[in-house]
């Protein structure tokens, strides 16, 4: 099966970024990841929020901006990968000029109903990011 993000309806998720899904088990004979492409617009930023029961990696594939994960806080780019263990705190800020695209891969699956939300929207530039 072939599939591009422009195959779906794009929504906003609950940390506040738009979503593009590519591969779900609702809609894929893949039942054990989902993927999905996340676009934050220069200047803003996701939720903070965690979730209950699956990981999730991030692979950027265009702008650059800085994805918080517990305390730290790292600059990314494009073709950096940052992986997310369930339960950690996250969130993330592009402080570029232009729209950050993240590709997002969970394991188990994606699901609304274990995303905890735990406040509203950072501002962008809000802390200093670490490079790895």
């Amino acid at each position: 099966m072939k599939r591009s993000p422009r195959d779906s309806e794009p929504y906003v998720t609950l940390d506040g970024s738009l979503i593009y899904e590519v591969v779900r088990p609702e809609f894929s004979r893949v039942n054990t990841v989902s993927l999905a492409v996340a676009e934050i617009p220069p200047g803003e930023s996701t939720v903070p929020h965690y979730h209950l029961d699956f990981d999730e990696v991030y692979w950027v594939l265009e702008g650059r901006g800085i994805v918080h994960v517990g305390s730290r806080s790292l600059e990314v780019h494009p073709e950096d990968c940052v992986e997310i263990p369930r339960g950690s705190v996250h969130w993330v800020e592009n402080d570029g000029s232009e729209t950050l695209r993240i590709l997002c891969v969970c394991s188990p699956p994606y699901r609304h109903e274990t995303t905890v939300i735990l406040g509203s929207k950072r501002t962008s530039r809000s802390s200093s990011p670490t490079r790895d």
